[in-house]
């Protein structure tokens, strides 16, 4: 016999559990509101254990969308690559979970529709579900934590302020060896229509142009850096920086004389400035 109050709230602690779990491998976070709203959403769509047998098919893109729904409700849309990490994570803990519990002989085990209800005390749950989570945060701690997300920042370059989204890349070696000042790489494409006319124009011919482009402007002060990437060696135009700031829990943080090295960048990718791990610390990231 299934009690309905009873496969709620063993659903509402389980997804909630799964969802913090995603969040933490993916390296997202959630305010406790929104995961309220998700969980309560994952364990409404338990209720697909009551109905009538549904075709395969059928039920498999119901547990898909009920899936994809609780982790947008929780996280939101970080970009797409962030937000299939969370939903890759959220499907391997609920099948790791699954494969546990047919594993651990507990009787009265039924399932339904790609559901599966596990007779489990509500204390008992929360215990294992709290513990799996403490392990996987000392885990977490032991073995380094997933980088976060981009973080908002404000770059003022060439008199302009631009609203930027922030990545910390531990691999970003590009290295201003003459004048010894921080690089930030910005990606043109993301950047373009928020930069002063002058230095689209210059960044424009250098990075779209085939072929030999014009010489910049000497009001720029553009330099070029090599940078090694997997296709090779190439040359990045770099122009100064007034500073990058960064503002989190009510602190501003402040980075000043810098080099933005441009670069087309790739349509598929979150971030507008990418920083190295020395520039991350400074910036408290």
């Amino acid at each position: 016999m299934i009690y309905v109050d009873e496969l709620l709230l063993v659903n509402f602690a389980i997804a909630a559990g799964l969802l913090l779990a995603a969040g933490l491998l993916a390296g997202q976070r959630c305010s406790g509101g929104r995961l309220l709203l998700g969980s309560g959403a994952a364990a409404l769509s338990a209720l697909i254990l009551l109905a009538p047998a549904l075709p395969f098919g059928w039920a498999l893109g119901y547990r898909a969308a009920s899936g994809t729904a609780a982790v947008a409700l929780v996280y939101g849309w970080p970009g797409r690559r962030a937000f299939l990490r969370l939903g890759a994570w959220y499907l391997l803990l609920n099948l790791l979970l699954t494969g546990a519990a047919v594993l651990v002989p507990v009787g009265g085990i039924q399932a339904a529709n790609l559901a599966v209800y596990l007779p489990v005390s509500p204390g008992r749950l929360l215990f294992c579900t709290a513990a799996v989570y403490l392990a996987l945060r000392v885990l977490l701690a032991c073995m380094g934590h997933p980088g976060q997300g981009c973080v908002p920042a404000r770059l003022e370059i060439g008199g302009a302020e631009l609203e930027v989204d922030l990545f910390c890349d531990t691999g970003f070696t590009v290295q201003d060896t003459a004048g010894g000042r921080t690089v930030i790489l910005v990606r043109y494409s993301k950047v373009r229509d928020a930069l002063p006319a002058a230095l689209q124009k210059g960044l424009e011919s250098q990075l779209t142009e085939k072929g030999c482009a014009d010489p910049p402007d000497p009001e720029l002060k553009m330099r070029f850096l090599p940078c090694r990437t997997i296709a090779g060696r190439k040359l990045l135009p770099a122009v100064p920086a007034q500073s990058l700031t960064v503002e989190q829990r009510g602190k501003q943080r402040r980075l000043e004389e810098l080099l933005a090295a441009f670069c087309p960048g790739d349509e598929e990718e979150d971030w507008s400035v990418l920083i190295g791990a020395e520039a991350a610390s400074q910036l408290g990231i």
